[in-house]
């Protein structure tokens, strides 16, 4: 009998929505509780899986006994998790790990000193087409340039915290980041970066807003490669969409994110291939099973891997705004 996982939510909105389809999915997963500073949403979120509800992170420690947890609070409210951490619970984060380098570091000691298992929402990472891409580098590489981009349509509403760059960390931190995250699994680590980053149109909308909705990033890559990855969230109800294009010496990928395409472009021959996965599900089916196991090889984005991205991205804005190249040293 496959031994239950008794998980509790941190954070109600809809990336905790979204996680928990997919949890209802996972054989021996059960949902216990869920965590909200609006105990409403924490109610909402909660309805029909039989949780309890909790206001605060300690609230659920002490009256729950909980197996794992899912971070999936705003960007803004990370941290909130460290004692649960504290007291040797697995955790899935979701991305940003944190708004700064040094709140990420913070909890990367302390994930370091627990020795938690624990595992970053970068599902890109899992689908099998990745995979594939992975094969192609290696037989046909190396990569020489890379082009990304993430094109999104304006949704938010007015006051959703993703609008204040205080709050959610911008679009390269926030949005983007499964771009360079994808690019930094296939090609490797940034040395250095220069960004050009604003806020042209959707400002207009919505005036207090602080957050950006066009990027343009310029990458120089340890191997020698080079970069760029453009952004926009001004595609209102028009094109979409997120890719990583990769120009190798006898081959060019362009992996299509949430698309879940891969081309494979090589003399004469263009090949597609399109994966089937739940790159939600597959991602939490193995931190479950890491969780039940102990066995963390499955894992393909660790806490300190995440933070390597998030100081990428945070790089990138450093850039903007001081308005010269940055170099990445870790």
């Amino acid at each position: 009998m496959t031994r239950e996982v008794k998980v509790g939510i941190i954070g109600s909105g809809a990336m905790a929505a979204a996680h928990v389809i997919r949890l209802q999915k996972t054989e021996g997963c059960k949902i216990v509780a869920c965590v909200d500073i609006d105990p409403e949403r924490a109610t909402k979120l909660a309805s029909g899986l039989g949780a309890a509800v909790y206001k605060t992170v300690e609230d659920m420690l002490t009256a729950s006994e909980v197996d794992a947890i899912f971070v999936c609070t705003p960007p803004f409210a990370r941290g909130l998790e460290i004692p649960a951490i504290e007291k040797g619970i697995p955790v899935f984060f979701e991305k940003p790990v944190a708004l700064t380098a040094n709140r990420a570091k913070e909890i990367e000691r302390q994930v370091r000193k627990s020795g938690i298992i624990e595992s970053v929402g970068y599902m890109w990472r899992y689908l099998d087409v990745t995979d594939q891409a992975i094969r192609q580098i290696q037989e046909s590489g190396p990569v020489s340039m890379v082009v990304g981009q993430y094109v999104d349509a304006f949704w938010w509403p007015k006051g959703h915290w993703w609008l204040y760059k205080e709050k959610g960390g911008g679009q390269v931190v926030e949005s983007s980041t499964h771009v360079f995250d994808l690019i930094r699994f296939l090609v490797g680590d940034v040395a250095r970066v220069y960004a050009e980053i604003d806020n042209l149109l959707m400002k207009q909308i919505n005036p207090d807003m602080t957050s950006e909705d066009s990027s343009i990033v310029l990458l120089r890559f340890n191997s020698g490669a080079m970069g760029v990855v453009f952004s926009s969230c001004a595609s209102r109800n028009t094109f979409t969409g997120g890719s990583v294009k990769l120009i190798a010496k006898d081959v060019v990928l362009e992996h299509g994110g949430h698309s879940k395409v891969l081309r494979i472009y090589k003399t004469n021959v263009i090949e597609e291939h399109r994966s089937q996965l739940d790159f939600y599900l597959e991602e939490e089916k193995v931190f479950i099973d890491a969780v039940r196991s102990g066995d963390t090889s499955k894992i393909r984005s660790r806490f300190p891997d995440a933070v390597k991205t998030l100081e990428l991205t945070l790089a990138a804005n450093e850039s903007a705004s001081q308005k010269k190249a940055v170099n990445i040293s870790r």
